[in-house]
C-alpha cells in the first residue's frame, strides 16, 4: 500500500512534464484509492492477532517488519523516481485510446511502448532541499503510517479497553491527514502551477519524498525501540 502511494507521486510529476497537470492528479489519487485494497487484509490480519492474545513483543515485531518494509520499497521509488513519471506518461498516452484500467495493464504487462518521454532532469542535491517540509512531511506520514499499528497496540496493551484503543486510528491518522491536505498538498500543487522552466517544484516534491521515506524509516526504529524494551 504505501509502496503504491509513494509511486503515486510520479503521475503528478508525468503531468507537470507533459502539461497534463488535472490528469496526473487524477491518476494519482486513483492510485491511492487502489492502495486502499490492501487495507481489507491488513486490518483482518491485525484484528486477528489481537484477537488471538498476541503478545506485545510480538506485534511490536511484526510492525518493525511492515515499517521497515514500507521504507525499503519507498526508498526504492525515490532513487527510480525518473522511471516511475516515464511509466505514468505511458498510461497516459495509452489512456487516449482506452480506459485508465486498460491503460495500466497494457503499461505494465504489454510489449514495449515506444515513443518521446521527457525524463526528469536537474535532481536537486539533499542539501538543497527544505528542511522544513522535510520535517513536516516526515511528521504527516509518520502519523499515517502508523496509526493503525499504534492504536492496536495499545489495544493489546490495555485488552478490557481494546475496542476503544483501536479507534485510536482516526485520531493518529487525523493530524496526519490534517498536515497533508493544509501544507503538504496545497505547497506542491502551488509549485507545480509554476511554469516549467522553475526548479523549486522539483525540490518540493523530492523534499516531500524524502520526508516520507525518512518517516517509514523513523516508525520501523520506534517499533523495534520499544520492542526491546518491553521484550
Amino acid at each position: 500500500m504505501q509502496f503504491i502511494e509513494t509511486a503515486s507521486f510520479g503521475s503528478r510529476v508525468a503531468g507537470k512534464l507533459t502539461k497534463r497537470p488535472s490528469l496526473g492528479v487524477t491518476l494519482q489519487y486513483s492510485f491511492s484509492t487502489i492502495s486502499r485494497l490492501f487495507l481489507l487484509p491488513l486490518l483482518l490480519s491485525l484484528s486477528f492477532m489481537i484477537e488471538s492474545g498476541l503478545s506485545i513483543q510480538l506485534f511490536l515485531l511484526t510492525s518493525f517488519f511492515l515499517t521497515i518494509s514500507a521504507f525499503f520499497t519507498s526508498l526504492a521509488v525515490l532513487i527510480k523516481f525518473n522511471y516511475f513519471q516515464l511509466l505514468f506518461q505511458a498510461i497516459f498516452r495509452e489512456y487516449q485510446f482506452s480506459t485508465v484500467p486498460v491503460s495500466i495493464v497494457k503499461v505494465i504487462f504489454g510489449k514495449k511502448i515506444e515513443f518521446d518521454q521527457i525524463d526528469l532532469k536537474d535532481i536537486p542535491r539533499i542539501r538543497t532541499l527544505s528542511v522544513k517540509k522535510i520535517f513536516f512531511s516526515s511528521l504527516a506520514y509518520s502519523f499515517l503510517s502508523a496509526g493503525f499499528l499504534v492504536s492496536f497496540s495499545l489495544a493489546i496493551l490495555v485488552p478490557e479497553y481494546r475496542m476503544t484503543m483501536s479507534q485510536f486510528t482516526t485520531a493518529f491518522q487525523g493530524v496526519g491527514i490534517i498536515i497533508l491536505t493544509m501544507y503538504i498538498d496545497p505547497m506542491i500543487s502551488k509549485s507545480l502551477d509554476i511554469e516549467l522552466e522553475n526548479i523549486y517544484w522539483v525540490k518540493n516534491i523530492y523534499s516531500i519524498l524524502i520526508g516520507r521515506v525518512l518517516a517509514y524509516l523513523f516508525t520501523s526504529i520506534s517499533f523495534i525501540v520499544f520492542y526491546l524494551y518491553m521484550y
